[in-house]
């Protein structure tokens, strides 16, 4: 969940009933020009253009031209493909479906949605938006940011976190399309019944309806992958107010304080925290892969490394910046986050025309766009150099923890909690301190 206007709901605003979600499968983004479909059960309605039903069909190959849709060899502007059952035997396939947009584990899979289907052009590319029942939604939710084998309370823990954000979130990223989420990190995850299970079914049945709230508010809860032992305030991260219950936390059973916000203090603690939750020393890195998401990538989450020869470092920051440097000298953070995140960078070196030139970036999601092929694991991260015997700067290497934003609940650090024996309402009040739970419909 890498979400990066205002839209607050209080609960006397939200239905007593379960609502539909407007997701987003394929966004203009993706740049998308062909997806093939096929439909499993009968329970469904197909139209063309709103008005003008077609034969029914399993399997449905659309294509985007440049005078609207192909549906197999049928034009049109439109189709919508209209469940009529809520059966999980009654689902719709989609392939390919981008996972991970625009991260460094992006792919492209096939998944199974229930509910219906509308597909149409927007700006010359396919727009597919998927109409579901919020629970349906949810129970996919769990299984798609981590695996069913995950333990109960995890499960549990994540679907209400999830609920919580989706209802209240405060950035909606494709609101100008009409959508609550897209399926994607960006928002939360969300790949259908593809990784759908018992459990994750039994998660969501378990919290219908449940959510977090504060003075009356659904918590916009946020939540990352890893936030590598502390995690951190909301504000430091997004352009907006702190909030109470998305405050950093030390990630771990005592309520320990660290100072992490100098390079000192920062570089000391990375060597030596090893008690968090999200540590391997609850639960090691090489078991992580069971209870992982589908489409994540293999690595180390809690402590990472990354080096750069200069001339890449160069090519890099030339391509996400258009700034060209001949050389980088330094690369100095001026800013950190309670959780050591660097929230401000000054990149030192010298143009090619020769003048000393320092280049501010400030804000966590450029620096950790901004430092990779694709994308930063996080911005918490020491900086180490080495030098030739010249004194120029050849090597740079990030040291660094956490993969994601490291704000609200650390998914790997509540699986952490769960292994240990923790109950699905320890976990999410340890991470959205300042939250309670509460039922919004049965």
């Amino acid at each position: 969940m890498e979400q990066h206007t205002k839209h607050m709901k209080t609960l006397n605003k939200i239905p007593n009933k379960e609502p539909k979600m407007l997701i987003g499968i394929v966004i203009p983004e993706d740049r998308q020009l062909e997806i093939d479909i096929k439909i499993n059960g009968s329970d469904f309605l197909i139209t063309l253009d709103k008005n003008e039903m077609i034969p029914f069909h399993q399997e449905i190959s659309i294509r985007q031209l440049k005078n609207g849709l192909f549906v197999n060899d049928t034009h049109c502007n439109e189709i919508y493909i209209q469940s009529q059952s809520r059966k999980i035997s009654n689902n719709i396939y989609l392939n390919p479906i981008k996972a991970g947009r625009g991260f460094h584990w992006q792919k492209s899979i096939p998944i199974q949605v229930l509910g219906d289907i509308r597909i149409s052009s927007f700006e010359s590319f396919l727009f597919v938006v998927n109409t579901i029942y919020l629970e349906d939604y949810l129970m996919c939710v769990a299984t798609s940011e981590m695996s069913g084998k995950c333990p109960k309370a995890l499960l549990e823990a994540q679907t209400i976190a999830a609920r919580s954000w989706i209802l209240a979130a405060e950035e909606k990223k494709h609101k100008h399309l009409g959508l609550d989420a897209c399926n994607d990190d960006c928002c939360q995850r969300y790949q259908g019944i593809t990784n759908l299970n018992k459990e994750s079914i039994k998660a969501a049945n378990n919290t219908r309806g449940r959510v977090l709230v504060h003075n009356e508010i659904i918590c916009d809860a946020r939540y990352s992958k890893s936030c590598g032992g502390i995690t951190e305030d909301n504000n430091n991260v997004w352009d907006m107010n702190q909030k109470p219950y998305l405050c950093s936390v030390y990630d771990g059973k005592a309520s320990k304080e660290y100072d992490v916000s100098n390079d000192i203090s920062f570089r000391k603690w990375l060597l030596d925290e090893t008690s968090s939750y999200c540590s391997p020393n609850f639960i090691a890195e090489k078991n992580l892969d069971k209870f992982l998401g589908n489409v994540d990538k293999k690595g180390n989450y809690y402590r990472w490394s990354i080096s750069y020869e200069n001339n890449e470092l160069i090519s890099l920051i030339f391509e996400k910046t258009g700034k060209k440097f001949r050389t980088i000298i330094n690369l100095k953070a001026t800013k950190r986050g309670k959780s050591g995140r660097v929230l401000s960078l000054d990149i030192i070196g010298v143009l090619n025309d020769n003048t000393n030139f320092s280049l501010a970036i400030e804000s966590e999601y450029e620096i950790r766009r901004i430092l990779h092929p694709e994308f930063l694991y996080s911005s918490a991260f020491t900086i180490e150099s080495n030098s030739e015997h010249n004194n120029k700067t050849n090597r740079f290497t990030l040291k660094g923890a956490g993969w994601g934003h490291g704000v609200g609940l650390c998914q790997i650090g509540a699986l952490g909690m769960a292994l240990d024996g923790e109950k699905t309402e320890e976990i999410l009040l340890h991470y959205y301190q300042s939250s309670r739970l509460r039922n919004l419909y049965e």
